[in-house]
């Protein structure tokens, strides 16, 4: 058995915040790296990113196989967070955009509208 599957049996047997920690300082910098890879250098977004997989490993350490490669789960579960992250990035963006277009719209048929009142009816 590996020394960060110990740790995690014991995180998942009694609870032990020390050996969460240890598994969080062994692991950090294979989580963070990897996010900044998959979200274009985004640091911000990757500290998020790393903050949600070690919070997840807490919620499922116990349904986590006895077998389980830690290091492979995480990276797995990072690029899974990471492609969740900039998907919903990518629809806000895309949201966003639409709702300037629309303001824009709406700009200027105000201005039409304002230019007719101003104008009047055109007379032939």
């Amino acid at each position: 058995m590996t020394d960060s599957r110990k740790l995690l049996e014991d995180y998942v047997e009694n609870g032990s915040e020390t050996a969460f920690r240890e598994l969080v300082s062994r692991y950090i910098n294979l989580v963070y790296s990897t996010a900044v890879r998959l979200v274009d250098s985004d640091t911000h977004l990757a500290e998020d990113i790393a903050q949600t997989v070690f919070m997840d490993l807490a919620r499922q350490a116990r349904a986590l196989s006895k077998d389980v490669m830690l290091g492979g789960w995480l990276h797995r579960h990072t690029c899974f967070v990471a492609a969740k992250a900039m998907r919903s990035n990518r629809r806000r963006q895309f949201r966003e955009r639409q709702a300037v277009e629309m303001g824009e719209s709406l700009r200027l048929c105000r201005w039409q509208w304002v230019r007719s009142m101003l104008t009047g009816p055109r007379q032939p």
